[in-house]
C-alpha cells in the first residue's frame, strides 16, 4: 500500500519555495535521504499522540451493566482496584444481577437508563418494583448531589392512613384501611384546591416523582403505580470541583485517600483544576 505524506518545508541550503511537497512510496527507504529526520519526526509525533489518546481513553474507561453503558461522570466500583477513579465519587454504580444500582444518601434506585447526550439519568425506586399496589417509602432526596429534577418530571403527593377525609375525595382503592382510614393521591399541589388540612388528618406525606408522560390527571387513583415503576427522570450538571476541569476537555479524577479531585488532560498529563494553558 503507498503512503503519502505531506510536508510543509523550508530549504535554507536550496531555497526551496515555501509549499506543500508530496512524495508517494512503498517503503521509507526509497524516500530521498534529505527527508529521513522528517519521516521519524512525523512517525513519532503521530505515534505519541496515539498512546496519550489511548492512555487518556483507558484511564477512564467505559465498561457495561446488563444493557447500561457505564461512562464519565458515572464509574463502575467493580472495575476499580485502585484509590482513583475519572468520575464524580458520589456516581458509583454497582452491578448486581446485570442491574445497575445507585445508591443516594438516603435512597437506593435502579438505574434504567443514561442519556449522555442530554446528560440525563433515569432511575426507578427499587422499593416499589415489585408491588402491585406501589407504597412510596421516602421523598427524592437529592441533597447536594450534582443532579436536578428533569423538566419531564412532575410530582404526586400522596397522604396516607388519613382518619379524616372529605367524603367527596376519591381514595387510593389498594391501599384501603380495615379501620376506615384512607390514602390519596393527587398532583402535587391540587389537594390544596379544597382547602381541607391533609396533614393534619393523615399519618404521612410522600412527595414522590414520576414522568409527566406516564401519567393521566384523570385516571390517577388506578394509573400512579404503573408511572412510579417507570421511573423519573434526573439531569447531572458539573460537580462543583470539576467544572473547570471539563470546560477544559479534561477528565474528573478523584482519589479515596486524598479526598481530592484532579483533572486529566487529553494529552495525558494530570493538573490539579484546568488543562488550559498557564494553568495548574
Amino acid at each position: 500500500m503507498a503512503i503519502y505524506i505531506y510536508i510543509y518545508i523550508y530549504n535554507y541550503h536550496h531555497l526551496i519555495h515555501n509549499q506543500f511537497l508530496s512524495f508517494t512510496f512503498l517503503s521509507p527507504l526509497s524516500m530521498p535521504k534529505p527527508y529521513y529526520s522528517l519521516f521519524a519526526v512525523f512517525i513519532i509525533l503521530v505515534t505519541c499522540h496515539a498512546q496519550t489518546d489511548s492512555n487518556t481513553s483507558a484511564a477512564c474507561a467505559s465498561s457495561n451493566c446488563g444493557n447500561i453503558s457505564i461512562g464519565y461522570p458515572f464509574w463502575k466500583k467493580s472495575d476499580t482496584n485502585v484509590g482513583e477513579f475519572c468520575g464524580y465519587p458520589e456516581f458509583g454504580l454497582e452491578c448486581s444481577d446485570d442491574q445497575a444500582i445507585i445508591k443516594f444518601p438516603t435512597d437506593t434506585y435502579q438505574v434504567a437508563d443514561i442519556n449522555y447526550d442530554v446528560r440525563s439519568i433515569t432511575l426507578l425506586d427499587i422499593d416499589v418494583l415489585d408491588q402491585p399496589c406501589p407504597r412510596a417509602r421516602h421523598n427524592v432526596s437529592l441533597q447536594n448531589l450534582p443532579l436536578s429534577f428533569s423538566s419531564l418530571d412532575l410530582n404526586l403527593s400522596f397522604y396516607f392512613n388519613c382518619s379524616s377525609y372529605p367524603a367527596s375525595v376519591e381514595h387510593i382503592k389498594c391501599m384501603q384501611q380495615h379501620d376506615k382510614n384512607q390514602s390519596y393521591v393527587f398532583l402535587a399541589g391540587d389537594e390544596v384546591k379544597n382547602g381541607y388540612g391533609w396533614v393534619r388528618q393523615c399519618d404521612e406525606h410522600v412527595v414522590v416523582t414520576v414522568k409527566q408522560e406516564e401519567i393521566d390527571g384523570t385516571n390517577l387513583i388506578t394509573g400512579f403505580g404503573d408511572a412510579m415503576k417507570k421511573g423519573f427522570v434526573l439531569d447531572w450538571v458539573s460537580a462543583k470541583d470539576c467544572a473547570a476541569c471539563e470546560d477544559s476537555d479534561g477528565y474528573c479524577r478523584y482519589n479515596h485517600t486524598t479526598k481530592q479531585s484532579s483533572c486529566l488532560c487529553r494529552d495525558g498529563r494530570t493538573v490539579a483544576k484546568s488543562c488550559k494553558k498557564g494553568t495548574l
